[in-house]
């Protein structure tokens, strides 16, 4: 407001400002201070006194020393009203000569504090996220073209439906000079633009727990490649990272792709714009028993510890899920080894998440939940791994509660991968996400009270048809492969469905 009256009637007396204000926002509400802000343009033709600017840097080799140099710049502070990325705002400086004609366009010049005599600092134009509620410092460097000769500047900065503007010389104003955005600056009508918080290329939310084992989760939210607006985001990818400090899971996760056991996450992400959501595991649990190994006294306590993380995992869950409007269901969960042993063990208490999960190798497995029969589960192991034989178990008990299920035993493999747990794992996801508007629509059909099962000693069979009429069957113990026809061979403790072709042609695959 108090830039807007300077603008029209220049520098007045600040008490009376105050004054006028206060009158013009009781009658007009609409010239109240919209989502943007912006600082009195400050003139820089020598280096300010935190030594913040335009640099440009050399390295003088005679004396062994790096030299910077100050370049003429206009420097103004702007805020946004809520996390915003700097891509989608305009943020520009126009030049004029004492007639008032445009004489040089600039947007943000590369800036940022001389921190010489060690090595030149970074400079930037702008954040790739300018923060709610706090000055981002901006640099227009003065074009060389223009040093000699008499001008002046106005800096606009907004959007397309709101902009702000500051004019140099201060006891100026821009009424009288015309450039592109003066419609948009001097619109004063209030414009109820709903502006979810825009996503960093990493978000970070650390959630407290009440587990002093684990006293705080750290979640990570990565958006999919070239999408800056949660509304383009058509789904959500967990991960649940193996161990590891938070510092090594957060630098994993800036890199262009993870290797490994990860490798072509971030790729499946990016192509079906689904946002990662990403934590490290940590063990709450006896990593080389299954829950019918442990007394039921150890079981009880183990379920009890893990209970808190899996809601403080919500908690933070809903925070992100409320804060930048993304989905809240259907997500895709993944995890490997102690991971797998963990993203599972969530699943089995947070199911109204995950439409999918796919885990390898976990050494150990929770007690089978019914309410987590409406996930849709890949497991796949090592024939040779220690934890075969507990899969096996954790299996047979998974199909009494009719989980749709799809298992992979890796022959001649210990505690480790091959291309068939790979491409499983994509093939799966793939078919589960056309499988959502099916899911959604079980949910609804189950959440109906008249809906009921038709004997409660019936065994439950997978709700997707694709898993009650399969096209093919493996047998999970011989290894053996059969269209649907031929699935009276193989033993019905054995029998594992296969609910697409993809899915089967993997499967059968021994590398």
């Amino acid at each position: 407001m108090e830039n807007t009256l300077n603008r029209l009637f220049g520098r007045l007396d600040r008490k009376f400002l105050l004054i006028v204000i206060l009158l013009i926002e009781s009658v007009l509400p609409g010239f109240a201070e919209g989502f943007f802000s912006i600082d009195p343009v400050t003139y820089w033709n020598h280096s300010p006194h935190d030594n913040f600017g335009v640099w440009t840097f050399s390295f003088d080799k005679p004396n062994r020393r790096w030299v910077g140099a100050f370049h003429p710049c206009l420097e103004v502070g702007v805020t946004v009203g809520e996390d915003t990325r700097a891509d989608q705002l305009i943020a520009k400086a126009y030049f004029f000569d004492l007639q008032n004609k445009i004489i040089a366009t600039q947007l943000p010049s590369k800036s940022g504090t001389n921190a010489l005599p060690t090595l030149p600092s970074p400079m930037y134009d702008t954040p790739v996220l300018l923060p709610k509620g706090k000055i981002t410092r901006l640099a227009f460097e003065v074009p060389e073209k223009i040093r000699s000769l008499p001008w002046k500047a106005v800096v606009v900065f907004g959007d397309k439906n709101e902009a702000k503007s500051s004019f140099y010389p201060t006891n100026e104003n821009d009424y009288f000079v015309d450039y592109p955005e003066k419609a948009l600056v001097y619109d004063h009508t209030a414009k109820n633009v709903v502006r979810k918080p825009a996503m960093d290329p990493l978000i970070t939310d650390v959630v407290k727990t009440a587990n002093p084992k684990l006293p705080q989760l750290t979640l990570f939210l990565r958006p999919p490649k070239g999408i800056t607006d949660a509304k383009d985001v058509k789904g959500v990818l967990a991960i649940c990272i193996l161990g590891g400090s938070i510092e090594d899971v957060k630098r994993d996760l800036t890199k262009e792709e993870m290797t490994g056991d990860y490798a072509g996450l971030f790729s499946f992400a990016n192509k079906n714009k689904l946002a990662i959501l990403a934590w490290a595991s940590h063990g709450t649990w006896n990593a080389s028993k299954n829950y019918d190994d442990l007394q039921e006294a150890n079981e009880k306590a183990m379920d009890k510890a893990f209970d808190v993380v899996a809601d403080t995992w919500e908690q933070g869950v809903k925070e992100l899920c409320d804060k930048y409007g993304l989905p809240n269901h259907d997500f895709l969960l993944w995890g490997v080894c102690g991971s797998a042993q963990s993203a599972h063990r969530l699943c089995m208490r947070k199911p109204d998440y995950f439409l999918a999960i796919d885990i390898h190798i976990p050494g150990s497995f929770d007690r089978p939940r019914p309410e987590a029969s409406k996930v849709l589960w890949c497991l796949s192991t090592g024939e040779l791994y220690g934890g075969y034989e507990r899969s096996l178990r954790f299996v047979k008990d998974c199909r009494k509660l009719g989980y749709p299920m799809v298992y992979k035993a890796l022959q001649g493999v210990g505690h480790g991968g091959n291309n068939v747990s790979s491409d499983l794992c994509f093939a799966f996801f793939d078919y589960a996400l056309t499988l959502k508007d099916s899911r959604d629509a079980y949910d609804k059909k189950m959440a109906d009270s008249f809906s009921k099962p038709v004997s409660p000693t019936a065994t439950p069979t997978p709700w997707p048809d694709s898993f009650q009429h399969p096209p093919y069957y493996g047998d999970m113990v011989n290894q053996e492969m059969f269209p649907a026809k031929d699935a009276n061979m193989i033993p019905a403790g054995f029998k594992i469905p296969l609910p697409t072709a993809q899915i089967a042609s993997i499967w059968d695959r021994t590398r």
